[in-house]
Protein backbone atom coordinates (compact mmCIF):
# COMPACT_ATOMS: atom_id res chain seq x y z
CA UNK A 1 0.00 0.00 0.00
CA UNK A 2 0.98 3.65 -0.52
CA UNK A 3 2.46 5.24 2.12
CA UNK A 4 -0.03 8.19 3.51
CA UNK A 5 1.63 10.53 5.68
CA UNK A 6 0.09 11.48 8.90
CA UNK A 7 -1.89 14.84 9.02
CA UNK A 8 -1.90 17.20 12.09
CA UNK A 9 -5.81 17.42 11.72
CA UNK A 10 -6.65 19.08 15.14
CA UNK A 11 -10.77 19.15 14.82
CA UNK A 12 -12.20 20.91 18.00
CA UNK A 13 -15.07 19.36 18.81
CA UNK A 14 -15.73 20.63 21.88
CA UNK A 15 -18.67 21.00 24.62
CA UNK A 16 -17.12 24.54 25.81
CA UNK A 17 -15.38 27.50 24.64
CA UNK A 18 -12.90 27.03 27.42
CA UNK A 19 -11.79 23.55 25.74
CA UNK A 20 -11.62 25.47 22.39
CA UNK A 21 -9.34 27.63 24.06
CA UNK A 22 -7.42 25.04 25.83
CA UNK A 23 -6.70 22.91 22.58
CA UNK A 24 -6.04 26.32 20.76
CA UNK A 25 -3.09 26.82 22.82
CA UNK A 26 -1.85 24.14 22.47
CA UNK A 27 -1.49 24.35 19.12
CA UNK A 28 -0.02 27.38 19.16
CA UNK A 29 2.39 26.37 21.30
CA UNK A 30 2.76 23.49 18.91
CA UNK A 31 3.17 25.77 15.99
CA UNK A 32 6.12 27.63 17.75
CA UNK A 33 8.00 24.28 18.70
CA UNK A 34 6.94 24.52 22.17
CA UNK A 35 6.15 20.50 22.79
CA UNK A 36 6.15 20.80 26.59
CA UNK A 37 3.70 23.43 26.40
CA UNK A 38 1.77 21.64 23.79
CA UNK A 39 1.63 18.03 25.81
CA UNK A 40 0.65 20.21 29.31
CA UNK A 41 -2.60 21.58 27.39
CA UNK A 42 -3.51 18.54 26.35
CA UNK A 43 -2.94 16.00 28.33
CA UNK A 44 -5.50 17.01 31.21
CA UNK A 45 -8.04 17.59 28.27
CA UNK A 46 -7.62 14.29 26.54
CA UNK A 47 -8.07 12.55 30.11
CA UNK A 48 -11.31 14.27 30.39
CA UNK A 49 -12.59 13.04 27.12
CA UNK A 50 -11.60 15.48 24.67
CA UNK A 51 -11.44 13.58 21.04
CA UNK A 52 -9.34 16.87 19.64
CA UNK A 53 -6.73 16.82 22.56
CA UNK A 54 -7.07 12.78 22.07
CA UNK A 55 -6.35 12.92 18.79
CA UNK A 56 -3.14 15.24 19.60
CA UNK A 57 -1.56 13.22 22.07
CA UNK A 58 -2.01 10.25 19.64
CA UNK A 59 0.19 12.37 17.20
CA UNK A 60 2.78 13.51 19.36
CA UNK A 61 3.46 9.42 21.09
CA UNK A 62 3.24 8.44 17.46
CA UNK A 63 5.84 10.66 16.02
CA UNK A 64 7.68 11.37 18.98
CA UNK A 65 7.25 15.17 19.00
CA UNK A 66 8.14 16.55 22.55
CA UNK A 67 7.76 12.86 23.95
CA UNK A 68 9.39 9.69 23.81
CA UNK A 69 8.17 8.32 20.61
CA UNK A 70 5.82 5.27 21.76
CA UNK A 71 3.17 3.50 19.48
CA UNK A 72 1.41 1.62 22.10
CA UNK A 73 0.26 5.09 23.84
CA UNK A 74 -0.10 6.57 20.25
CA UNK A 75 -2.97 3.58 19.56
CA UNK A 76 -4.28 4.40 22.81
CA UNK A 77 -4.82 7.64 22.35
CA UNK A 78 -6.60 7.27 18.29
CA UNK A 79 -8.34 4.71 19.55
CA UNK A 80 -10.29 6.93 22.68
CA UNK A 81 -10.61 9.90 20.01
CA UNK A 82 -11.77 7.48 16.69
CA UNK A 83 -14.60 6.17 18.97
CA UNK A 84 -15.67 9.55 19.73
CA UNK A 85 -15.83 9.83 15.76
CA UNK A 86 -12.55 11.85 15.37
CA UNK A 87 -11.94 11.23 11.55
CA UNK A 88 -8.20 11.71 12.07
CA UNK A 89 -8.12 9.43 14.71
CA UNK A 90 -9.74 6.74 12.77
CA UNK A 91 -7.56 6.84 9.54
CA UNK A 92 -4.52 6.91 11.75
CA UNK A 93 -5.43 4.28 13.84
CA UNK A 94 -6.25 2.38 10.42
CA UNK A 95 -2.64 3.09 9.71
CA UNK A 96 -1.49 1.56 12.72
CA UNK A 97 -3.26 -1.90 12.05
CA UNK A 98 -1.78 -1.75 8.54
CA UNK A 99 1.72 -1.59 9.15
CA UNK A 100 1.54 -3.06 13.01
CA UNK A 101 2.87 -0.70 14.52
CA UNK A 102 1.91 -0.26 18.15
CA UNK A 103 -0.37 -3.02 17.87
CA UNK A 104 -0.27 -6.57 15.70
CA UNK A 105 -0.81 -6.52 12.57
CA UNK A 106 -4.59 -6.94 11.74
CA UNK A 107 -6.33 -6.04 8.08
CA UNK A 108 -9.24 -6.78 9.08
CA UNK A 109 -9.23 -3.60 12.18
CA UNK A 110 -7.34 -1.58 9.82
CA UNK A 111 -10.20 -2.28 7.05
CA UNK A 112 -12.62 -1.18 10.17
CA UNK A 113 -10.99 1.95 10.69
CA UNK A 114 -10.69 3.08 7.35
CA UNK A 115 -14.03 2.10 6.79
CA UNK A 116 -15.54 4.67 9.68
CA UNK A 117 -12.91 7.38 8.19
CA UNK A 118 -14.19 7.03 4.67
CA UNK A 119 -17.65 7.38 5.26
CA UNK A 120 -16.82 10.39 7.05
CA UNK A 121 -15.01 11.95 3.34
CA UNK A 122 -10.73 11.08 4.68
CA UNK A 123 -9.24 11.07 1.63
CA UNK A 124 -6.76 9.25 2.75
CA UNK A 125 -8.48 6.44 4.31
CA UNK A 126 -10.97 6.28 0.58
CA UNK A 127 -7.79 5.47 -1.01
CA UNK A 128 -6.96 3.05 1.30
CA UNK A 129 -10.10 1.26 1.33
CA UNK A 130 -9.76 1.18 -2.34
CA UNK A 131 -6.34 -0.62 -2.81
CA UNK A 132 -7.51 -3.27 0.57
CA UNK A 133 -10.69 -4.43 -1.50
CA UNK A 134 -8.53 -4.28 -4.81
CA UNK A 135 -5.98 -6.98 -3.69
CA UNK A 136 -7.81 -8.56 -0.96
CA UNK A 137 -6.09 -7.68 1.89
CA UNK A 138 -8.72 -7.58 5.25
CA UNK A 139 -11.41 -9.07 2.82
CA UNK A 140 -12.36 -11.08 -0.15
CA UNK A 141 -11.29 -8.88 -3.26
CA UNK A 142 -13.97 -7.06 -4.61
CA UNK A 143 -13.36 -4.85 -7.59
CA UNK A 144 -16.32 -2.90 -7.66
CA UNK A 145 -15.93 -1.92 -3.78
CA UNK A 146 -12.19 -0.94 -4.54
CA UNK A 147 -13.60 1.12 -7.93
CA UNK A 148 -16.09 2.92 -5.67
CA UNK A 149 -13.65 3.74 -3.37
CA UNK A 150 -11.14 4.72 -5.77
CA UNK A 151 -12.95 6.79 -7.30
CA UNK A 152 -14.34 8.61 -4.39
CA UNK A 153 -10.82 9.53 -3.43
CA UNK A 154 -9.71 10.27 -7.24
CA UNK A 155 -12.71 12.35 -7.70
CA UNK A 156 -11.02 14.32 -4.91
CA UNK A 157 -7.96 14.69 -6.90
CA UNK A 158 -6.24 11.67 -5.03
CA UNK A 159 -3.36 10.65 -7.84
CA UNK A 160 -2.66 7.43 -6.46
CA UNK A 161 -6.58 6.70 -6.79
CA UNK A 162 -6.45 7.85 -10.43
CA UNK A 163 -3.72 6.22 -11.55
CA UNK A 164 -4.97 2.75 -10.07
CA UNK A 165 -8.77 3.18 -11.27
CA UNK A 166 -6.64 3.39 -15.07
CA UNK A 167 -5.02 0.93 -14.19
CA UNK A 168 -8.22 -1.61 -13.74
CA UNK A 169 -9.81 0.21 -16.48
CA UNK A 170 -6.74 -0.73 -18.51
CA UNK A 171 -6.29 -4.29 -17.41
CA UNK A 172 -9.98 -5.51 -17.68
CA UNK A 173 -9.26 -7.92 -14.86
CA UNK A 174 -12.83 -8.86 -14.03
CA UNK A 175 -14.70 -5.77 -14.83
CA UNK A 176 -14.82 -4.81 -19.17
CA UNK A 177 -11.33 -3.31 -19.88
CA UNK A 178 -11.75 0.33 -20.87
CA UNK A 179 -9.28 2.07 -22.47
CA UNK A 180 -10.56 5.20 -22.80
CA UNK A 181 -11.08 5.68 -19.30
CA UNK A 182 -7.88 3.99 -18.32
CA UNK A 183 -7.01 6.88 -20.51
CA UNK A 184 -8.84 9.81 -18.77
CA UNK A 185 -7.55 8.58 -14.86
CA UNK A 186 -4.25 8.27 -16.02
CA UNK A 187 -3.96 11.89 -17.64
CA UNK A 188 -5.87 13.47 -14.52
CA UNK A 189 -2.90 11.07 -12.47
CA UNK A 190 -0.09 12.27 -14.58
CA UNK A 191 -1.19 15.72 -14.80
CA UNK A 192 -1.34 15.86 -10.50
CA UNK A 193 2.47 14.58 -10.93
CA UNK A 194 1.94 11.05 -10.43
CA UNK A 195 5.25 9.69 -11.59
CA UNK A 196 4.13 6.45 -12.71
CA UNK A 197 1.15 7.89 -14.19
CA UNK A 198 3.47 9.90 -16.15
CA UNK A 199 5.49 6.69 -17.33
CA UNK A 200 2.63 4.50 -18.21
CA UNK A 201 1.38 7.75 -20.61
CA UNK A 202 5.02 7.77 -21.99
CA UNK A 203 4.75 4.13 -22.58
CA UNK A 204 1.61 4.32 -24.10
CA UNK A 205 2.65 7.11 -26.81
CA UNK A 206 5.67 5.73 -27.17
CA UNK A 207 4.34 2.36 -28.56
CA UNK A 208 0.70 3.31 -29.83
CA UNK A 209 -0.86 1.37 -27.83
CA UNK A 210 -4.56 1.56 -28.10
CA UNK A 211 -3.49 5.69 -29.51
CA UNK A 212 -1.92 6.81 -32.77
CA UNK A 213 2.02 6.79 -31.41
CA UNK A 214 2.86 10.14 -30.92
CA UNK A 215 6.82 10.76 -29.94
CA UNK A 216 6.68 14.34 -28.50
CA UNK A 217 3.92 13.58 -26.04
CA UNK A 218 6.03 10.03 -24.78
CA UNK A 219 9.26 12.07 -24.19
CA UNK A 220 7.33 14.49 -22.58
CA UNK A 221 5.85 12.13 -20.16
CA UNK A 222 8.93 10.16 -19.85
CA UNK A 223 10.55 13.66 -18.67
CA UNK A 224 8.12 14.43 -16.31
CA UNK A 225 8.84 10.85 -14.80
CA UNK A 226 12.33 11.39 -15.04
CA UNK A 227 12.39 14.48 -12.93
CA UNK A 228 10.75 12.43 -10.12
CA UNK A 229 13.60 10.12 -10.60
CA UNK A 230 11.82 7.35 -11.68
CA UNK A 231 14.50 5.45 -13.38
CA UNK A 232 12.81 3.61 -16.06
CA UNK A 233 11.57 6.75 -17.37
CA UNK A 234 15.37 8.13 -17.05
CA UNK A 235 16.79 4.66 -18.84
CA UNK A 236 14.07 5.03 -21.56
CA UNK A 237 14.82 8.56 -22.49
CA UNK A 238 18.93 7.71 -22.57
CA UNK A 239 18.46 5.43 -25.13
CA UNK A 240 16.22 7.49 -27.45
CA UNK A 241 18.31 9.83 -27.65
CA UNK A 242 21.12 7.75 -28.52
CA UNK A 243 19.68 5.58 -30.70
CA UNK A 244 17.79 8.14 -32.42
CA UNK A 245 14.68 6.57 -31.91
CA UNK A 246 12.13 9.05 -34.33
CA UNK A 247 13.98 11.64 -32.66
CA UNK A 248 17.66 13.56 -33.69
CA UNK A 249 20.51 11.55 -32.12
CA UNK A 250 21.58 13.55 -28.80
CA UNK A 251 24.56 12.11 -26.93
CA UNK A 252 24.54 15.00 -24.78
CA UNK A 253 21.06 14.09 -23.70
CA UNK A 254 21.71 10.51 -23.74
CA UNK A 255 24.91 10.94 -21.27
CA UNK A 256 22.52 13.24 -19.34
CA UNK A 257 19.80 10.62 -18.40
CA UNK A 258 22.02 7.69 -18.30
CA UNK A 259 23.99 9.67 -15.70
CA UNK A 260 20.69 10.18 -13.53
CA UNK A 261 19.76 6.48 -14.03
CA UNK A 262 22.77 5.37 -13.29
CA UNK A 263 23.24 7.12 -10.36
CA UNK A 264 19.58 5.82 -9.35
CA UNK A 265 21.48 1.84 -9.29
CA UNK A 266 20.37 1.15 -12.81
CA UNK A 267 22.77 -1.84 -14.23
CA UNK A 268 22.01 -0.91 -17.83
CA UNK A 269 22.99 3.17 -17.85
CA UNK A 270 25.89 2.12 -15.61
CA UNK A 271 27.62 0.37 -18.15
CA UNK A 272 26.31 2.71 -20.86
CA UNK A 273 27.65 5.49 -19.07
CA UNK A 274 30.79 3.81 -18.99
CA UNK A 275 31.02 3.27 -22.59
CA UNK A 276 30.10 7.12 -23.55
CA UNK A 277 33.07 7.71 -21.12
CA UNK A 278 35.46 5.86 -22.71
CA UNK A 279 34.44 6.92 -26.13
CA UNK A 280 34.13 10.62 -25.34
CA UNK A 281 30.62 10.74 -26.89
CA UNK A 282 28.39 13.74 -25.54
CA UNK A 283 30.83 14.17 -23.22
CA UNK A 284 34.91 14.72 -22.49
CA UNK A 285 36.62 11.09 -22.46
CA UNK A 286 37.55 10.33 -19.31
CA UNK A 287 38.78 6.81 -18.76
CA UNK A 288 38.98 6.95 -14.75
CA UNK A 289 35.07 7.96 -14.86
CA UNK A 290 34.65 5.12 -17.49
CA UNK A 291 36.53 2.49 -14.91
CA UNK A 292 33.89 3.71 -12.16
CA UNK A 293 31.29 3.08 -14.20
CA UNK A 294 32.42 -0.11 -15.48
CA UNK A 295 33.40 -1.69 -11.83
CA UNK A 296 30.07 -0.87 -10.93
CA UNK A 297 28.02 -2.99 -13.63
CA UNK A 298 30.75 -5.63 -13.57
CA UNK A 299 30.36 -6.09 -10.18
CA UNK A 300 26.82 -6.95 -10.19
CA UNK A 301 27.55 -9.20 -13.34
CA UNK A 302 27.39 -6.83 -16.77
CA UNK A 303 29.17 -9.06 -19.30
CA UNK A 304 29.85 -5.37 -21.41
CA UNK A 305 31.16 -3.80 -18.55
CA UNK A 306 33.28 -6.73 -17.27
CA UNK A 307 34.74 -6.66 -20.91
CA UNK A 308 35.74 -3.60 -21.21
CA UNK A 309 36.98 -3.27 -17.80
CA UNK A 310 39.45 -6.00 -19.03
CA UNK A 311 40.12 -4.23 -21.96
CA UNK A 312 40.74 -0.91 -19.73
CA UNK A 313 43.13 -3.09 -17.18
CA UNK A 314 45.15 -4.69 -20.06
CA UNK A 315 45.60 -1.46 -21.94
CA UNK A 316 46.23 0.49 -18.51
CA UNK A 317 43.70 3.05 -19.63
CA UNK A 318 42.25 4.37 -16.39
CA UNK A 319 43.97 2.14 -14.54
CA UNK A 320 47.58 0.83 -13.92
CA UNK A 321 48.06 -1.92 -16.11
CA UNK A 322 47.56 -4.91 -15.14
CA UNK A 323 47.26 -8.53 -17.29
CA UNK A 324 46.13 -10.87 -14.61
CA UNK A 325 43.27 -8.16 -13.51
CA UNK A 326 42.25 -8.28 -17.24
CA UNK A 327 42.44 -11.91 -17.85
CA UNK A 328 39.81 -11.99 -14.69
CA UNK A 329 37.31 -9.29 -16.21
CA UNK A 330 37.69 -11.17 -19.33
CA UNK A 331 37.13 -14.47 -18.46
CA UNK A 332 34.08 -13.33 -16.00
CA UNK A 333 32.25 -11.70 -19.19
CA UNK A 334 33.44 -15.28 -21.88
CA UNK A 335 31.57 -17.22 -19.53
CA UNK A 336 28.55 -14.87 -20.02
CA UNK A 337 29.02 -15.66 -23.59
CA UNK A 338 30.74 -12.41 -24.30
CA UNK A 339 32.36 -12.74 -27.73
CA UNK A 340 34.45 -10.26 -27.80
CA UNK A 341 36.06 -11.48 -24.05
CA UNK A 342 36.37 -15.16 -25.71
CA UNK A 343 38.57 -13.69 -28.19
CA UNK A 344 40.44 -11.64 -26.08
CA UNK A 345 40.59 -14.18 -23.66
CA UNK A 346 41.95 -16.70 -26.17
CA UNK A 347 44.60 -14.36 -27.03
CA UNK A 348 46.10 -14.08 -23.75
CA UNK A 349 45.75 -17.76 -23.50
CA UNK A 350 48.06 -18.30 -26.97
CA UNK A 351 50.72 -15.33 -25.56
CA UNK A 352 50.45 -16.29 -22.43
CA UNK A 353 49.84 -12.70 -21.06
CA UNK A 354 47.98 -12.24 -17.59
CA UNK A 355 48.12 -16.65 -17.81
CA UNK A 356 50.38 -19.36 -18.54
CA UNK A 357 50.65 -20.00 -21.87
CA UNK A 358 48.11 -22.69 -23.03
CA UNK A 359 47.08 -22.89 -26.70
CA UNK A 360 44.37 -25.82 -25.84
CA UNK A 361 42.35 -22.99 -23.85
CA UNK A 362 43.35 -20.99 -26.08
CA UNK A 363 41.51 -22.68 -28.81
CA UNK A 364 38.51 -23.33 -26.51
CA UNK A 365 37.79 -19.65 -26.69
CA UNK A 366 38.18 -18.85 -29.33
CA UNK A 367 35.78 -21.49 -30.82
CA UNK A 368 33.30 -20.44 -28.71
CA UNK A 369 33.64 -16.86 -30.15
CA UNK A 370 33.23 -17.66 -33.28
CA UNK A 371 30.57 -19.41 -32.94
CA UNK A 372 28.40 -16.72 -31.81
CA UNK A 373 30.11 -13.71 -34.12
CA UNK A 374 33.95 -13.17 -35.60
CA UNK A 375 35.88 -11.16 -33.71
CA UNK A 376 39.57 -12.31 -34.88
CA UNK A 377 42.42 -10.48 -33.11
CA UNK A 378 45.72 -11.06 -34.10
CA UNK A 379 48.54 -13.87 -33.06
CA UNK A 380 51.11 -12.43 -31.51
CA UNK A 381 54.42 -14.05 -32.98
CA UNK A 382 56.90 -15.07 -30.95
Amino acid sequence: MRNISKILLVLILLTSQAFADEVQEGLEALNRGDYKTAFEKWKPLAEKGNSAAQFNLGLMYDKGDGVRQNFPKAVKWYRLAGKQGNVSAQFNLGLMYYSGEGVARDYEKALKWYLYAARQGNIGAQFNLGWMFDKGEGATPNYKRAIKWYRLAAKKGNSGAQYNLGLMYDKGERIPREFDRALKWYLKAGDLGHADAQLKLARIYDLGEDVKQDTPKAIKWYKLSAKQGKVEAQLKLAVIYEKGTRVEKNFVYAVKWYEAAAKNGKLEAQSRLGTFYLRGQGIKKDYIKAVHWFQKAAKRGDPKAQFNLGLLYERGDGVQKNPKKAVKWYLMAAKQDHSKAQANLGWMYVNGIGVEEDLDEAAKWYKRSESSVKYPRKIKKH
